[in-house]
């Protein structure tokens, strides 16, 4: 589970209703996850039980960090070898001790990453933990949420093991993204593939050549006015309005193309703030991409946000939320963003277009087009009414839509018992 994540609120809000609900529900985790997240946080004061790898053996197999200060050490005290190495070095190439060392140092520390380090070898405890679980828990069905390729060796591993599959991928297969081969192999052996939006079922099927039933089922989100939040209470006036958008810094989410159309904005609205909430391997690029357009990237990147309270706080500050991706499944922060009664920006990839709907409780932008969502964007900042409609417009689509848990884990069951009374 990562610090910030859509697909980890979904996974445990799930876990969480169903056991609501009387089933007996555990989640298991293929890495170790921080006492501190958030979602294991929330997860711990309710009866669901939780299985994970050890730290010890998660961070060293998978966490890039630990694998570097492994490497570290293992130059430290490989250096007699190394120096040897450069000594042959120095007399075949005929170069100064100094490039000689410095060579074979590099050749060391590169082959000893590529092939002994850096690959994932959470796999094999992952398949012991799994046996564990099964042996302990006795499920009658594993639910897999899966994003790509990641988890594919679960189907694998269950099907082997004549456990009931329910496959629900999260994303929405794409050509132009090499995630694929191979998925046909494994995903075909689950007993029903859950598709997150009627998109993301047509990817499955013709890119990923699925032949399983699929299920389309879109995110459930709480509703935020069960808990007193003024879900019709809009942020900012006419001068002054911070856009938000909530997503992991990947090259995925877009978000290089709203920093480019925030530049433009400000030089028209120089009142409006941006803030991007969420964390990720893009964060120093993009910090300097902002930079780079005369932004101030200290003030635009907030970090992750660590507790449903905080999002709340973040939903009041917002005047209108944005989501720029050039790939999505049916994004969580979108319906939201919904929930709270945001006005929204998005692009029409993915799900996406299938619960928002241009001009009527959002506006949509074609992806990779940061004139484009300059254009929107404008059009929201220069007329409080639009932004008022497109919020109610939301918050309407959300109360009538199929967001909530007690509907989305019903609907879960009735999959679950169609899959057991097969088997």
């Amino acid at each position: 589970m990562q610090e910030l994540g859509g697909l980890e609120e979904y996974t445990i809000t799930l876990a969480m209703g169903l056991q609501q609900m009387g089933h007996e529900v555990s989640l298991l985790s293929t890495a170790w996850v921080p006492p501190a997240n958030q979602y294991l946080a929330r997860l711990r004061q309710t009866p669901v039980r939780f299985y994970q790898l050890p730290k010890w053996i998660s961070l060293p197999a998978s966490d890039w960090t630990t694998k570097e200060k492994i490497l570290n050490g293992l130059t430290w005290l490989c250096i007699p070898l190394i120096l040897l190495l450069g000594l042959a070095i120095m007399v075949a190439k005929r170069t100064s001790p100094v490039d000689a060392f410095q060579s074979a140092r590099n050749w060391f520390r590169g082959h000893a990453m590529k092939r002994v380090i850096g690959p994932d070898w959470r796999k094999p405890f992952v398949r012991l933990m799994l046996a564990y679980w099964k042996a302990t828990w006795q499920p009658n069905v594993l639910h897999i949420q899966g994003y790509t390729t990641s988890l594919l060796f679960v189907i694998d591993w269950a099907h082997a093991n004549k456990l009931p599959i329910v496959y629900e991928e999260h994303q929405t297969p794409d050509p132009q993204f090499n995630w694929w081969q191979g998925f046909d192999k494994s995903i075909n052996k689950a007993d029903v593939v859950i598709a997150v939006s009627e998109k993301s079922a047509e990817g499955l099927r013709t890119i990923c050549g699925v032949t399983r039933p699929i299920v389309v089922q879109g995110p459930l989100v709480p509703d935020p006015a069960d808990v007193g939040f003024p879900v019709r209470e809009l942020a900012g006036g006419d001068v002054q309005v911070q856009l938000t958008a909530i997503a992991r810094l990947f090259v995925t989410k877009g978000l290089v193309y709203l920093l480019d159309a925030f530049k433009a904005i400000k030089e028209k609205h120089p009142g409006a703030s941006l803030k991007i909430y969420g964390e990720g391997p893009l964060r120093e690029e993009l910090a300097a991409h902002a930079r780079g357009l005369g932004l101030d990237s200290a003030e635009i990147f907030a970090g992750a946000f660590t507790s449903r309270d905080e999002l709340s706080l973040i939903m009041k500050q917002t005047g209108i939320f944005v989501m720029p991706s050039i790939l999505e499944g049916q994004p969580v922060s979108l319906v939201e963003a919904m929930a709270y009664g945001r006005p929204i920006v998005a692009t029409n990839v993915g799900g996406i277009p299938e619960i928002i709907q241009d001009g009527e409780n959002g506006l949509l932008c074609v992806p990779a087009d940061s004139i484009c969502l300059v254009k929107q964007i404008n059009r929201l900042l220069e007329n409080s009414d639009l932004r008022s409609k497109l919020a109610e417009a939301s918050r309407r689509s959300y109360e009538q839509g199929p967001f909530r848990p007690l509907s989305v884990c019903q609907n879960f069951l009735s999959v679950y018992n169609s899959v057991l009374n097969r088997t």
